[in-house]
């Protein structure tokens, strides 16, 4: 059951994805807010309200959206609740800006998604990425995307610089073709009739 929520008001009409369900929506019931910063000048920020979820977005006067919306597909048919928590986690991260963590989530599902297809844990990164290649799991001439996942989560995870949001995004497309190989489309075949 979505929330209520009780004296909203109309808004400027917003288009945005929310953040809470990823939908697409063109919004104007919600709360608009002002106060005065540092320097005196009058700032306002708006909350609106989601029409599918009821969920409370807040953009402030930058429009700065929070919670932003997620970046990447769903995978569906992935049969290993950890993977599918830190893909989620992977995806979460991207829409609170926290691109560097993002990335590094990506890197270590390398390694969960090696493991639970058999690989031994406590391995090298690369060794995941051969792992999964030499196994079949990765599609032919797609060893560099995939390894291009180990390479920038390496650089953030052991580099001071952080990642950018086109970066982010590139290595969680990535992720989401080499989830969508292992588990989306075998799982569809197993539920497409004979």
């Amino acid at each position: 059951m979505k929330p209520q929520w009780d004296q909203t008001i109309k808004l400027p009409s917003k288009n945005y994805v929310c953040g809470h369900c990823n939908e697409s929506i063109a919004e104007e019931d919600g709360y608009v807010g002002g106060y005065r910063d540092h320097r005196g000048s009058m700032r306002t920020s708006f909350i609106y309200i989601c029409h599918f979820c009821g969920g409370p977005t807040y953009f402030d006067e930058n429009e700065f959206q929070f919670p932003g919306s997620k970046f990447g597909e769903n995978v569906r048919h992935i049969n290993n609740a950890s993977i599918e928590a830190l893909y989620d986690e992977a995806r979460s991260c991207f829409s609170v800006s926290a691109f560097t963590s993002s990335v590094i989530c990506c890197r270590k599902l390398l390694m969960n998604i090696s493991v639970a297809e058999g690989a031994k844990e406590g391995e090298a990164f690369a060794f995941y990425v051969n792992f999964l290649n030499d196994n079949g799991h990765i599609p032919k001439n797609g060893k560099k995307w995939v390894d291009s996942i180990r390479k920038l989560g390496n650089e953030a995870n052991h580099s001071i610089s952080l990642k950018t949001k086109d970066e982010a995004k590139l290595i969680l497309t990535f992720t989401a073709m080499l989830l969508k190989f292992i588990y989306e489309m075998p799982g569809m075949l197993g539920n497409a009739d004979d």
